[in-house]
Order: structure tokens, then C-alpha cells, then sequence
């Protein structure tokens, strides 16, 4: 046999054995997926059976904030004006659309910092992220910041405490931090403490864990400044929105907005930027790894493309066998994703395949747009 023959023959069997292996992952992949769904569904139906967990939880938060009310536990104030982000349930609500928002409209004004507890990450502790940075580093979120916001400072630290006495000490020029995922967090105070609620998942309908999707009772909603009701329909009826505003008012008598998602006209990745046209010209793959992937998936749908949806957990860290299981379905369609997984999906893509279409948070109305703007001037910087 000859040299030729034989590695043609290598080649072939090798092949053989790759295509097995991935048809057998996309097999599992799918099989876990029905199992995953069927326990999701039973658990939903019997989630009474959890209300005594959900109790429990309940009391130890309940006994938590009450130590802090009482100033048992302190939060402390720094002497360096803040603003933080939060919300009462596990994921979903927006807030990195948000911090999104406040970077773009404050970075020009302020010597701005970011502080988030940079969740999934490798690291520990204290970091400034930098131009090597990965989002394995410093988290998903955070690096999203980092890429869009080069001019800030993006730093993460689990202790947001110790965080923001590093931020001092290490970058003393800071006048402005912008707290990701604080509203737990109580250790720390912010000066204007902004938390979101979906629409379409509002905090009022939702319980504690593990019966709900909620961190907190919904009564602890009062700590906050203002809210944000985020993923607002754009057609919503004055009736419709008076309606949500009443069932808020029942834990909350603060000041209250609604905003919704705009998705651009374009596709980007590190190389280029194309016209979001070109997903109509074929079928394409969606890859989300978020807690709440409905928005992109209705919009995509609100536009009739054809696409498949690979969906994948929250924070989702993509192994060899998810990449292999998305090259297979992709094979050589557009394979889009979002822009919290671009930065995790890139690198062990082609480059030419993978897109990402930038969301921004924009006011249902301008008035209110207006009236937050001068409701956030008026409390950080006028105080």
C-alpha cells in the first residue's frame, strides 16, 4: 500500500470517527435538552412542594435586611459619587443595557469607573481590566464594557466594599463609579440606586425562590430610587400601561419609567460591520447564552428571518463540545449571537461567520427621557 494510499485512508477513518463523535454530542445535546425541559415543566407544575424551601429563604433575607435597617450591619458611603444598578430577581431585567446607557451618556462628563462582581470568571479578587483582558478574566459583562468604553476604567472585585477602596487607591483621578449588580450588596450604599423590572416578567408577579425567580421580597423594592421597567412593548396603550403602574404602587410609591429595546439596522464583529439584510438571504443560527433571550428572539421573529435557536444558560462558559455542536448546525450559515457572547464565542469561531447586533435602552417616551436625565443630574451632582 502506498504512503498516499494509506494517509488518504487515515484521513478518512479519522473523519469517519469526528463525524460520529459530533452526531453522538448533538444526540446527548438534545437528549438533555428534553430532560432538562420535562424536569422544568414537572418542577413548574408542583413548585408548591418548594414553598417551604422559599420560607426559609425568605426568613434569613428578611432577618438579613432587618439587621441592616436597624444598623446592626452597616453600609457604607464613600466619598465618591455613585451610581447603582440592581434588581430584585435572578437575571433578565437589563441592567447591563442600562450601565450600557449611563456609561454612554456620562463617560464624557466624568472621570468614570465600573465596579461588578464579574460573574463566571477564572479570577479572584481586585482587577483593572486592560487591552489583553478576557472575559474569562473579568466576565462577560465586563469585558462588553471594555470593548465598547475603552476611555473608562472597568474593574471587578466580588467584595464591592474592598472594590471601590481599591478604585481609590489605585485610580485616584475616579469621580464616578457605576455599580453593576449592587442592589444585594448592601454593604456598600449608592447615591442613586436604580433598579429594572421586565415587563413581561414583572417583580409583582413573581415569587421568592426557589417557588420564583426572586432574590428579595417584592416589598424591598422601596430601597430603590427610581425603577425601570425595561422591555417595554412600543405600542403600549396608556390603559395598559396605567394598569402595570397600579399593580407597582400596591410596593412602591417612587418615580417610574419605561423603556424599551432598540436593535441596530447592522451586524458587527472585530472585523467589520454588515446590514442586517443579509439575514434574510438564508437560514441562520442564533447562539444566546443569557438569562432571558425572548427580546432577540422576538425581534428576529418580528422580521421573519429563518433561524434556529441554540440556546444555552446564563453566563454560559462554551466548552470544546458546545463549539463543536454549533459549528455542526452552523456549518456555513451566519451564525449570530449576542454581544455579552460574542467576546466567549469569537475567538473559537471564524471570524467570518460570527456576528453580533448591538441592543440599546432607549424611553418609551422623550419626556420621560428628559425627566430621568434631570432626576439623575439633580440628585448625583446638585446634592
Amino acid at each position: 500500500m502506498s504512503p498516499t494510499l494509506s494517509y488518504s485512508s487515515a484521513y478518512a477513518d479519522g473523519a469517519h470517527s469526528s463525524r460520529i463523535l459530533i452526531t453522538s454530542w448533538i444526540f446527548i445535546k438534545k437528549l438533555l435538552e428534553y430532560k432538562y425541559n420535562t424536569i422544568f415543566q414537572v418542577m413548574k407544575n408542583l413548585r408548591f412542594l418548594l414553598f417551604p424551601i422559599a420560607l426559609l429563604y425568605g426568613i434569613i433575607i428578611f432577618i438579613r435586611n432587618l439587621f441592616f435597617n436597624l444598623g446592626i450591619f452597616v453600609s457604607k458611603k464613600f466619598d465618591i459619587l455613585s451610581i447603582g444598578v440592581g434588581n430584585l430577581s435572578m437575571g433578565g431585567t437589563g441592567k447591563s443595557i442600562l450601565v450600557e446607557y449611563l456609561i454612554s451618556n456620562l463617560k464624557h462628563k466624568h472621570k468614570l469607573a465600573t465596579l461588578s462582581r464579574g460573574y463566571g470568571r477564572s479570577s479572584k479578587g481586585f482587577i483593572i481590566a486592560g487591552k489583553k483582558s478576557l472575559p474569562s478574566e473579568i466576565g462577560d459583562e465586563p469585558f462588553q464594557f471594555l470593548y465598547n468604553h475603552p476611555q473608562i476604567k472597568v474593574t471587578v472585585s466580588e467584595n464591592r466594599k474592598v472594590g471601590v477602596e481599591k478604585i481609590k487607591t489605585k485610580l485616584p483621578e475616579i469621580n464616578l463609579i457605576i455599580f453593576d449588580d449592587i442592589m444585594q450588596h448592601r454593604w456598600v450604599k449608592s447615591d442613586f440606586l436604580i433598579v429594572t423590572s421586565s415587563y413581561h416578567k414583572p417583580f409583582f408577579s413573581d415569587n421568592l425562590f426557589p417557588v420564583g425567580m426572586l432574590r428579595e421580597p417584592r416589598k424591598e423594592i422601596n430601597r430603590a430610587d427610581v425603577i425601570l421597567i425595561t422591555s417595554t412593548p412600543k405600542g403600549l396603550k396608556l390603559d395598559e400601561k396605567n394598569n402595570f403602574l397600579n399593580k407597582i404602587k400596591v410596593f412602591y410609591n417612587g418615580k417610574i419609567f419605561f423603556t424599551t429595546l432598540n436593535y441596530s439596522n447592522y451586524l458587527f464583529n472585530y472585523n467589520k460591520k454588515k446590514s442586517n439584510k443579509i439575514l434574510s438571504e438564508k437560514p441562520f443560527i442564533l447562539v444566546t447564552g443569557i438569562a432571558d433571550p425572548s427580546g432577540i428572539n422576538n425581534h428576529l421573529k418580528l422580521s421573519n428571518y429563518s433561524f434556529e435557536h441554540l440556546r444555552f444558560s446564563d453566563h454560559h462558559n462554551y466548552s470544546n463540545n458546545d463549539i463543536e455542536f454549533i459549528k455542526q448546525k452552523a456549518k456555513n450559515k451566519i451564525i449570530l449571537t449576542t454581544e455579552k457572547d460574542f467576546g466567549k464565542l469569537s475567538p473559537k469561531l471564524k471570524a467570518q461567520q460570527i456576528y453580533y447586533i448591538k441592543v440599546y435602552l432607549d424611553f418609551l417616551e422623550e419626556n420621560e427621557a428628559n425627566e430621568f436625565s434631570a432626576l439623575l443630574n439633580d440628585r448625583l451632582f446638585f446634592k
